[in-house]
């Protein structure tokens, strides 16, 4: 069975450093054997490796070709709940370190691009534009509170006019920039990792 072709994309079709690595044919002696090469994967292999560990990685298919080398690019602030309803689920501690372990991500991918001079278009910063007039308070309210409750000064409250100019069109209300958080082609991050 051979892999999968890449499906065609944008990401694919500006992809740099593509290459076929061998399939594994023979038993292999390792001290970590990471199986997945998605972030996570990737991710994993890399750190072992520059531990010292003698790591080996497998992957079925092809280097990120699942969602790893298919999402949007985004890198961005807290989890996929905002930090209010994290603290209703499951306390203010836990949505605390939730918080920070979501920056130290950040801090991860940044470092890491730098580090090893990864070639994936990163950009600073993801604006969040309000389409119904009532989110934007609630944006607002949203990042007045990061401010206020984890320190975070990041996000910074757009008004209708600043979003137009951002994006050149005024169909939005507001909205949030997120000066902490960024976008990067995520085929060309997976290959660099």
């Amino acid at each position: 069975m051979s892999a999968q072709p890449y499906p065609d994309s944008y990401y694919l079709a500006t992809a740099e450093g593509l290459e076929d690595h061998p399939r594994l044919t023979e038993s292999v002696d390792c001290e970590a054997c990471v199986i997945g090469g998605g972030y996570t994967g990737l991710s994993a292999a890399l750190h072992l490796a520059e531990r010292g560990y003698d790591t080996v990685l497998l992957e079925a298919e092809r280097i990120a070709w699942g969602a790893s080398g298919r999402n949007g690019g985004q890198v961005g602030s807290g989890q996929r709940q905002g930090q209010e309803a994290l603290e209703t689920m499951l306390g203010p501690a836990a949505a605390r370190q939730l918080w920070d372990l979501a920056e130290e991500a950040k801090a991860t991918v940044r470092e890491r691009i730098a580090r090893h001079k990864i070639a994936c278009d990163y950009k600073p910063g993801i604006l969040y534009a309000a389409f119904k007039r009532g989110e934007v308070a609630e944006l607002h309210d949203s990042a007045a509170r990061l401010a206020r409750d984890y320190g975070y000064g990041d996000d910074v409250p757009l008004t209708k006019a600043e979003v137009a100019e951002q994006l050149g069109t005024e169909i939005y209300h507001g909205g949030v920039l997120d000066r902490g958080g960024g976008h990067l082609h995520p085929l060309n991050y997976a290959l660099g990792l």
